[in-house]
């Protein structure tokens, strides 16, 4: 008789990528990388969880290539010739073990209240500059040698702020219903897809909790989660995760 855990330790495949094991590791934001630059306790950091025989690493949140993405300096960047040096040293390690590696892409929205700030409010042409940079975020994470990407959909966020009827308050295309909200996440997934090609492995991370409300549903039956997914599976996401 198989072990309730037997199902970790089974092999799994998602387009092309196969992991040994069905133990993922969940991005956490660490602060260790000064500048944004990713150094060689950060590589040494992810091969340990490599050689510790995870499955499947992401990330800590990896800020796009945009002005206002985050306010941390020490969280590490995914842009820029020392950072991305940084991330193909991780990528390298990790491999070198034997893992698997994706980067989370993060845009932290008006999280934090830092200066400039752009949320879910933000105008249509900000929007489209904040899509790109989530497409050529995940073009050098390619280049670096990752195994795929997570897009950062959740906590209350920036895409997450798109998500929840609490923060998106638009009245024109971005707004209203569930399905609606979700055309923000729809275009940073297609360009995404369109900037990594048809096999590279896309992820989204998503919560109903928001850090500044924990009583927070972003849906409420299992026909509003439906409506709420497909519209995303559509736009080219391979694995959903759900915090």
């Amino acid at each position: 008789m198989k072990a309730p855990t037997d199902l970790l330790f089974a092999p799994f495949l998602l387009r092309h990528l196969a992991l040994a094991n069905r133990i993922v590791m969940a991005p956490m934001t660490r602060s260790f990388s000064p500048g944004g630059v990713p150094g060689p306790d950060v590589a040494a950091y992810y091969r340990r969880r490599a050689e510790g025989g995870v499955g499947l690493i992401i990330t800590e949140g990896t800020y796009i290539p945009h002005p206002v993405a985050g306010f941390d300096p020490k969280v590490p960047h995914l842009y820029g010739d020392e950072a991305l040096a940084g991330w193909r040293r991780v990528v390298g390690e990790v491999h070198q073990a034997g893992g698997k590696i994706f980067s989370q892409l993060w845009h932290v929205g008006t999280q934090g209240g830092h200066a400039g700030a752009v949320g879910a409010s933000a105008s249509v042409a900000e929007v489209g500059t904040i899509v790109r940079a989530f497409g050529e975020a995940a073009a050098n994470a390619k280049e670096c040698g990752f195994d795929g990407v997570e897009i950062h959909g959740a906590h209350g966020y920036l895409v997450d702020q798109f998500f929840w009827e609490g923060t998106n308050q638009r009245s024109d295309a971005y707004g209203g219903d569930i399905v609606a909200r979700t055309r923000f996440a729809v275009e940073v997934a297609t360009e995404v897809r369109r900037r990594v090609g048809a096999e590279f492995p896309i992820a989204l991370r998503f919560s109903q909790w928001k850090i500044q409300n924990y009583e927070a549903k972003l849906t409420r039956t299992p026909a509003e989660l439906e409506a709420f997914l497909r519209p995303l599976v559509a736009a080219g996401i391979d694995l959903f995760h759900c915090s």
